[in-house]
């Protein structure tokens, strides 16, 4: 074989072994198409045993939670806020009423009603102020987005395209991880841990105030078993890779029949002259 016919071969090879790396690639990185009986087998089996390692009927049971615990909050630079006082109140799937501060005439109260389609945010001693068109949305995505809601409601809602994508990249190698769509093209990413079946992480993304979309890590941990639920009583928040909050859960219960009116407009305040 002359010189001319070895660089030829070469090329051909090089072309040959460039196609079938890209083949490979796709193979190994494209979701597995939702109409894969297996990948549907997977994916159900996931939620399945993460719902029974949670507690079974006891977790999907839940209608109501009330939490009390610390909140902090971190800027651009890793400082912290230090500790603030936080209240939760949930009714499942559509009621929130969140309250936070340390002090009552400086605490910050934001509640949503979205059956009603309905939010307020009270600052302080101020009147309560009906909540923006922006507020709403992102009250909705913040249900759609919760871990509550996922694991009872969403990842069945036939609407929404359930994807399994493997095992995840680098600290996420031992976790399976599914991708839902909803009709909206809102994406969460949820992350189960192969030995726990626990969902560990979920994954978002958000328009922020300055219109940038911006990549959301919710990682739950130091779990806990309450009225026969296991729950997570840590939630660390992070925000395009960097911490921006933490929440230590002190106190949580379930099913406390919680009324209807902690997710109503609050009455007019009493000023005193």
């Amino acid at each position: 074989m002359d010189y001319k016919d070895m660089v030829t071969t070469t090329k051909k090879s090089i072309r040959l072994f460039g196609f079938v790396s890209i083949m490979i690639l796709l193979c190994l990185t494209l979701p597995a198409a939702s109409g894969d009986e297996t990948s549907e087998e997977k994916i159900r089996t996931l939620f399945e045993d993460a719902i029974a390692a949670m507690g079974g009927d006891a977790y999907m049971d839940v209608r109501d939670i009330v939490s009390e615990g610390q909140y902090f909050v971190f800027n651009n630079r890793g400082e912290s806020s230090g500790l603030i006082k936080f209240a939760d109140y949930t009714k499942l799937p559509d009621k929130s009423r969140f309250e936070l501060g340390n002090r009552k005439n400086e605490m910050e109260v934001t509640i949503f009603n979205l059956e009603k389609d309905e939010g307020w945010i009270i600052e302080g001693e101020l009147e309560a102020k009906d909540a923006s068109e922006s507020d709403m949305k992102s009250f909705r995505a913040a249900a759609d987005h919760s871990i509550e809601n996922i694991m009872r409601f969403r990842w069945k809602d036939p609407k929404n395209k359930l994807f399994y994508l493997g095992a995840g990249d680098g600290a996420d190698v031992t976790r399976d991880v599914v991708r839902l769509i909803s009709p909206e093209n809102d994406e969460v990413i949820v992350y189960f841990d192969r030995i726990s079946k626990l969902p560990v992480k979920v994954e978002t993304q958000q328009i922020n105030a300055r219109g940038i979309r911006v990549r959301i890590v919710d990682e739950y941990s130091q779990w806990h078993k309450i009225q026969g639920v296991l729950t997570p009583m840590r939630i660390d928040s992070f925000t395009n890779g960097r911490r921006s909050s933490q929440m230590f859960f002190l106190k949580l219960s379930y099913n406390n029949n919680l009324r209807d009116d902690l997710f109503s407009k609050p009455a007019s305040k009493t000023r005193k002259r």
